[in-house]
Parts: C-alpha cells; structure tokens; sequence
C-alpha cells in the first residue's frame, strides 16, 4: 500500500483564485503504472489556514473519475487560496501495482491571480508532473488472514506479499513448519501476492508464523524473515483444558465463576442466574425450589418440614402425580383422583369424609369388607340404586325398599331385641297374617285384612273386651256379651246353647227366645253415636 501527498502553495502576497486542481494517476498493471484500482484510494485534503474567504465553502477533494482525482468547492465554483498558504491533497491506501518502475503523476490547475492580473488564462489549465519511483520490495510483508474468525467448516486462508526468489513456510505454534508451493503465474514477477490454507483445521485461537529465507548450500531453508497473524475460531476446542477465573458470554454477558466448591452461575447483573440444560446427573442438589420452564408451572420449595408442591406463579399448593407414592405418612387435607370430577376424601378432625363427583356431597365406599370399630352414617344400603337401604334416624333405624322412602321389610331368622317399635308386624311371605299396633293395644288380622286368630296354649292376661268367644272346633258354640250379661249360643247359630258344670246343668227352655245383636266389625268398644248391643233390634251373621 502506498501514499502520496501533493502540496498545493500560493507564494504571491495576492490571492489566487482556482476553478479546481485535478491529480491523475496512472492505472494499469505496467511499470509506469501507480495502481490497477482507483477505486479502492482514499482522498483527503487539508488546509494551512483557518479562516474561509467569506462566502466561501470549504474545498473538498474526491475521486471525480477513473485515476482522476480534483480539489474543488462543492458548489463547483471558484476557489480562492489566500496568499502564501497551502492546501494538502492525500491520496492514500494506494494498491501498489506489481512491477516496478517510474510513475509520473500529472497535475492539472486551472487558476489565476497572485501579483499580476492574470499569471494564467482563465479558459486554459496549466500542467505539470510529479515523478514517483515504484520500486519492488525485498522483503515479505503484509501477512495477514483472510478471515481472522473462523467458524466451525471453514477453511484458513493465509495471504501475504513477499519477493518470488524467496521460499515461504507457514511454522505452527507447536514449532512444526508447513512448506508453502510457489503459485502458478502467467509471467515471471519479481514480486507477488500469495496465499495458503494450512492443513491443520482450526479448534481454537492459533498464531501462525510466516517464515521466508532462501535454500542454503546443505539444502536447508536459511530464515530471515518472520511475520505473525492470529487467526481465532468461532468455538475453540481445548485437549488439555482452560483455566480461568471466570467465563462470560459474548452477547448475552452471562458469567460462570469458578470457586473452590465448584462453579457458580451469575446473570449479566452478577446475581445468580440460571442453568438450562437437556438433563442434569448430579449426585445431590440444593436449591430452595425447582420449577417448570413455563411461566404457569407447578414448582416445588423445601422447607425444614419436607417438601411443599406448588402451582402457577403464586404460592397456591398445588398436584403431585406419580404412579406410586412411597412414604411413611401422608399429611394432606384431602385426596381425589386424577380426574377432578371423581370421589374425593377429606379429612376432618373427626376421621375421613368420602365425597363424590369432585363436590361437596357425601359419596360411596366400595370394600370387600370393613372391618371398623364404629360406622357413623346417614344411611346404608345395597349396591344396587335400587336395592333396600337403612337410615339411622334419632330415634333408631328406617328400613326402607326400591332405594326410596317407602318402609321395606326386614328379614332374619332371629331379632333378639330389648324392644320393638313398629306399626305392623306380619309373618315372612306376603299371604301370611298380620299383627297391628293401635292407640288401644294390637289388632291380628288375617291374609284379606279381616280379623284373624290368636292360637296359643295358653293365654295369661288381666282382661279380655270381646263381642264374643267361641270354641276351636267347627261348629262349636260361642258366648256374646250383651249389656244385661252373657248370651251362650250353640251349632254357630243364634240359637241359645247349654252352660255345663260338675254341680249345675240347666237347659233353658222358656218360652221367649232372646236376640242376639252383634257389633259390627271392628267397632268395640260401641261409639257413641251407635246403638249399643241391647238396644239394637237388628240380628245379623258375623260377616267374618
């Protein structure tokens, strides 16, 4: 690379007024060539004085084309350059064509002024040439990298530009020299631009040593010029390990620190920050709580206590799900199923509450057996919904049927009880006869709801009220009792019959035969409002 500085001087006491200055140079690949890129040229210029003529805009001096470069004011109007002072035009970072040999530099102005009214025709420029001799340099330079951060994939590409009668050598850290093949070329230069790629793939940041010398009478490389470029990759690999205090991200400035327990994670405010990975195995960690990755995940805190299960971004306790639980004890207010709308059980003061449907209302207990102290319940029943249940009122128990309220029956070989309260007790199919507990004492009826039959062997009781007795055999008299006394009758008949005793039989054979009235069914003692036995004129069959 190359610069050239061109100094432009007023040496009148007057001004000099300039339309613009105009600095070619030679472009091309011969020796009378500055450079074969004038694009690439950066142009600059730079005044000796301070203070711009009034009215004026500063000069500024740029590529107007090709190799031709021009110092002018931006408005493309006249210039005035005060007396005795200068202006610089740079040209600089000028690529250097190969061959060597005499660069003439021409410069065009087109001016006038100083001590005479006119040093120059104002319609016509002046010319005059610069001589430059490009010479070809005997030592290697410009070493470089074509990247100087190389990812995972990409190659190392090693440029430089040294004299072409000198052998080249890439020398790795480890001391190991890569030899460099000369390049084919068109035509024999002097002086060349080279390039390698070294064998070696990169892993991590690796200085590499340009070496250049010429071949001595032993065959050995004599070196007498170094030259160094580093070149860093993306992700470097290290064999033997990294030591360091601590690591810290390129973008986001994560930090991990090493201590002498291990490693600590700090986020880019230096707190402690977090660790995300596919898996951890770990032998032990301690933490106050692990949580989701999504921002309404259940986590989990250990107090002194144990471990408490949490869900969403607040300290509502949340749902452990497993497939077996493996514990001494289990404290918990309730337990349900995986399913929120299935039977729950809670657990009072008391003992246990079995709920259903994931409500509040009283649920199921489903067991081969139950072996319990006590059972504390509304009611039990069948496994049916229609089967038979019993209720434990107050009072005692409510046997009812069909899953209703109506009163079902109760069926056992033997109730040994302290005592019955019932409105009705009947035999065990529904044919048989009936026993019914009224305000006055027991009514017996039979199969149709007539008045049945006590059999006994003996009956002990304090007093009998009945509207007549009659003998077991078919046709057996009877005895009515009638409000004057007894009537005996005999045959079934209202006909009088024989009272018969060890001292006394009388037959009674008068002339007047009473009637016998009989109450109707059901009605004893008479009402009030209903004739009694020995006023009723009326003689009817017992219609039972």
């Amino acid at each position: 690379m190359g610069t050239v500085h061109v100094v432009v001087s007023n040496t009148h006491r007057s001004e000099v007024t300039c339309r613009h200055i105009d600095v070619l140079i030679p472009t091309g690949a011969g020796s009378g060539d500055l450079t074969d890129d004038a694009a690439a040229i950066k142009a600059s210029i730079a005044r000796s004085y301070l203070t711009l003529p009034a009215g004026e805009e500063a000069p500024d001096f740029a590529r107007h084309s090709g190799g031709r470069f021009r110092a002018a004011r931006p408005s493309k109007l006249q210039m005035t350059l005060p007396a005795q002072e200068s202006l610089t035009l740079t040209l600089e970072n000028i690529p250097v064509s190969d061959h060597p040999g005499l660069v003439l530099i021409e410069i065009h102005e087109k001016a006038y002024g100083g001590e005479t009214l006119v040093t120059s025709m104002p319609g016509y420029p002046s010319y005059t040439k610069l001589a430059l001799v490009k010479q070809t340099p005997q030592v290697p330079q410009n070493f470089r990298a074509e990247h100087s951060l190389v990812g995972a994939g990409q190659n190392v590409v090693l440029h430089w530009d040294g004299p072409t009668n000198l052998t080249y050598g890439i020398r790795y850290p480890d001391g190991s020299v890569e030899r460099v093949n000369p390049p084919v070329r068109p035509a024999p230069i002097p002086y060349g631009p080279y390039h390698h790629t070294p064998t070696r793939s990169l892993t991590r940041g690796t200085t590499y040593t340009l070496v250049a010398g010429t071949p001595g009478s032993d065959g050995h490389i004599q070196e007498g010029y170094f030259l160094t470029t580093t070149v860093h990759a993306l992700i470097p690999e290290f064999e033997s390990g990294a030591r360091a205090l601590w690591v810290e991200g390129t973008t986001d400035r994560g930090r991990v620190t090493f201590t002498k327990d291990g490693v600590k994670v700090d986020d880019h405010n230096h707190v402690l920050g977090t660790v995300a990975a596919g898996t951890a195995d770990v032998h032990d960690v301690r933490t106050e709580k692990v949580e989701g990755k999504a921002a309404d995940s259940g986590w989990i805190d250990f107090p002194g206590t144990g471990i408490t299960v949490h869900h969403g971004p607040s300290d509502d306790l949340g749902v452990v799900t497993a497939e077996r639980i493996d514990v001494n004890g289990v404290n918990t207010k309730w337990v349900g199923d995986r399913d929120r709308g299935k039977g729950w059980i809670g657990f009072p003061q008391l003992g246990i509450d079995v709920r259903k449907d994931g409500g509040q209302e009283p649920g199921t207990v489903a067991a081969d057996k139950a072996d319990l102290n006590g059972i504390n319940t509304t009611w039990v029943q069948g496994r049916g919904t229609t089967d038979g249940r019993i209720e434990f009122p107050q009072s005692g128990i409510n046997v009812r049927k069909d899953g209703g309220q109506e009163r079902g029956t109760v069926s056992a070989d033997t109730a040994d009880l302290n005592s019955v309260t019932a409105q009705w007790v009947e035999g065990p199919s529904g044919t048989k006869s009936r026993l019914a507990f009224t305000d006055t004492g027991v009514k017996i009826t039979d199969p149709h709801g007539h008045r049945g039959t006590i059999v006994a062997g003996e009956t002990n009781v304090r007093s009998v009220v009945t509207p007549w007795v009659s003998g077991p055999q078919e046709g057996a008299g009877w005895i009515t009792f009638r409000v004057e006394g007894v009537d005996v009758m005999q045959h079934s008949k209202v006909s009088f019959g024989t009272i018969r005793a060890a001292t006394y039989e009388e037959k009674h054979g008068g002339t007047g035969r009473p009637l016998h009235r009989r109450l109707d069914p059901y009605d004893w003692p008479p009402k009030s409002d209903k004739k009694t036995p020995s006023t009723s004129s009326s003689l009817r069959e017992d219609p039972e």
